[in-house]
């Protein structure tokens, strides 16, 4: 085992780390649960910003000017797993 330096936490100190714990998961539910709302409209993005690469007017910026064209083969593919928060 690691060596500590054993101390005493205040009680205050205690209330306020569980009552922030608390608030910390309501704000993390509320932003999964907008996350989740979104996901249509981000499949939509996503769809419009690999259009974005494959039009041969836009492409994708290699250097200054130099732009090129991104094959189908290229574009990453749909995880399974959902979009998730991380904190």
């Amino acid at each position: 085992m690691a060596h500590t330096i054993k101390h005493k936490v205040p009680a205050i100190v205690k209330a306020w780390l569980k009552k922030e714990v608390g608030l910390q998961r309501k704000l993390h539910k509320k932003i999964a649960r907008q996350m989740d709302d979104l996901a249509p409209k981000r499949v939509k993005w996503y769809e419009e910003f690999f259009g974005r690469l494959q039009n041969p007017k836009r492409g994708f910026n290699i250097h200054f000017t130099d732009r090129r064209v991104i094959a189908d083969e290229e574009l990453p593919k749909k995880p399974r797993r959902k979009d998730r928060v991380t904190w």
